[in-house]
């Protein structure tokens, strides 16, 4: 095989941060060899920090041939990565990682090296190409960026997880071809971070064990990432592929792409790029990714839909769903799963505190454009992960704390459509609730985190037989009300400042539609109040 050029392994690509707190960028190689020693991987986007991390996973799968089963889990934990194990797969697997050139390059199909690359800014998934424009994003498809390499890296691994549906080139003609948005467009990705990087790797790294099922019943006994398959990626790519192990999952090329590299003053960039349809998986195979949580939807919460980030409602709402196990294929992730069991065996403390993320991307009703990215982040102590094992009924509490926050969001809503009948003129809803809105939804993700805070430390330090820890508990929950109630009466208050005339008609009806709102907001505590002391005893 002739050589390429930039290797993945040895040049500096990953942004990371150290445990100083100062930021720089490692081949892959350093990332495992210095992983005890960094806090964490920082990307440019949530997208590029999600896809460098699934990268991550599947090599640590790969090279430590595992974790196998809980005692090898436990001692990769303790002892670190095997410098031997690291050492002896990048001499067999060095020529996979050259991101230019070369016969096979990484993460690409070398058979679209006949077809004319568009301008390389197509790989950064907020600028305009062709008619996908986006609502932050000033550039045009003439502009013609040319991206260092290690930029360019960063963001083939962000479009093969993430890129935008719909028209793509294509080898034959008439040149165009229609593709869906990729994989990790479909659901939150689910990160536990904690105090080191080798940690946060360790907290994500499920038990793999292909010959076993493991996990998820992906049993496939030839998985492997995309760089060791037998066959360069194919120029007519499987349109129904299945899920026929983790790390291939992890690695899943969802799109056939080539770089274009040039050199620059010496040193390699990339000016254009080929991006063309990919490997399809069918929603109907997202149950099998790992690090996504499921909860029921539908009148009857007879489907499964995997957690998804909202626009100003936090992902804080879904606590139950990223937390608890659930049944019937919802509930946290598999890789929650994996660490929950992990404290069950005192190979992880109740006590430790850890960061529950969650990374996503959201396209608008044309999914060749994106609407926004998200990153939102949980303070979480692991002993939240087996309060249930361990007796404590937190699961409907965690409901009702949510269905609080739900009732009283649409109790203001209503107010706003009160408002409107009652004035019978021209009233902008939308405008007035997206106002409101602003000013209830993100003032409670800080009350709701220090609500888990509180609980899991509870949870952690006390039974759950001890009538003195059910008093402290009523009082967490009861103080959550309490954030709601406050929460809103601030988004009102601003918003009868702000909005509302003062002609009598007016200000008649905003009387009455502020009682009403009072009356729901004082209705809504009570039936949670209750609903607390019932399920508390």
């Amino acid at each position: 095989m002739s050589p390429g050029y930039y290797s993945l392994l040895d040049e500096p690509w990953i942004p990371v941060v150290t445990k100083s707190g100062e930021s720089t960028l490692l081949g892959l190689s350093d990332v495992f060899r210095k992983a005890r020693e960094l806090r964490c991987v920082r990307g440019e986007s949530p997208v590029v920090t999600a896809a460098l991390h699934r990268l991550l996973l599947a090599f640590l799968h790969r090279v430590f041939q595992g974790p196998a089963g809980g005692e090898h889990w436990a001692a990769l934990w303790n002892k670190g990565p095997c410098i031997t194990c690291l050492t002896q797969y990048e001499q067999e697997h060095r020529n996979a990682f050259w991101l230019l050139g070369g016969e096979r390059p990484f993460f690409q199909c070398p058979g679209l090296s006949q077809v004319q690359p568009k301008p390389a800014g197509q790989l950064i998934l907020h600028r305009a190409t062709g008619n996908n424009t986006t609502l932050f994003d000033h550039t045009v498809d003439t502009d013609r960026p040319v991206l260092a390499a290690d930029v360019a890296a960063r963001w083939l691994m962000a479009i093969q997880a993430f890129d935008t549906g719909g028209i793509k080139t294509f080898y034959k003609a008439p040149g165009r071809k229609s593709a869906k948005p990729a994989h990790g467009n479909f659901f939150g990705t689910v990160l536990l971070e904690g105090a080191t990087l080798w940690e946060t790797l360790m907290l994500n790294a499920v038990i793999y064990d292909p010959g076993k099922g493991l996990p998820l019943g992906l049993g496939d006994p030839g998985d492997c990432p995309v760089w060791e398959r037998d066959r360069p990626l194919s120029l007519e790519p499987d349109e129904n592929a299945r899920p026929r192990g983790w790390t291939r999952l992890l690695t899943l090329p969802s799109r056939n792409v080539l770089l274009h590299g040039v050199e620059k003053d010496g040193v390699p960039h990339v000016d254009g790029v080929v991006i063309s349809p990919g490997e399809q998986l069918d929603k109907e195979h997202l149950t099998s990714e790992a690090m996504a949580a499921f909860r029921k939807s539908g009148a009857r919460q007879a489907t499964t839909v995997p957690v998804q980030l909202e626009m100003l409602r936090g992902v804080w709402r879904h606590a139950d769903d990223l937390l608890n196990p659930g049944q019937n294929e919802h509930g946290r992730p598999v890789t929650v799963e994996d660490v929950a069991t992990h404290v069950e065996h005192d190979r992880l403390s109740m006590t430790k505190e850890v960061t529950l993320r969650v990374f996503g991307q959201k396209l608008m009703s044309n999914p060749g454009a994106v609407e926004y990215w998200s990153e939102e982040a949980l303070p979480i102590k692991l002993a939240l992960l087996v309060a249930q094992d361990r007796g404590w009924g937190l699961k409907p509490l965690f409901g009702q704390a949510v269905k609080l926050a739900d009732e009283v969001g649409k109790g203001l809503q209503q107010m706003l459509r009160t408002y409107r009948e009652e004035l019978r003129a021209k009233f902008e809803p939308h405008k007035h609730w997206s106002f409101l809105a602003e000013r209830y939804w993100p003032f409670l993700e800080t009350g709701f985190a220090r609500l888990l805070h509180d609980v899991g430390d509870l949870v952690a330090h006390r039974e759950a037989d001890d009538p003195g820890a059910q008093d402290e508990l009523r009082r967490l929950f009861n103080e959550w009300g309490e954030n709601v109630r406050s929460t809103a009466d601030d988004a009102l208050h601003t918003w009868l400042d702000r909005f509302p005339g003062g002609v009598p008609r007016q200000i008649l009806t905003v009387a009455k539609v502020e009682m009403i709102a009072r009356s729901n907001l004082n209705n809504a505590s009570d039936v949670y109040k209750h609903e607390i002391d019932q399920y508390i005893g």
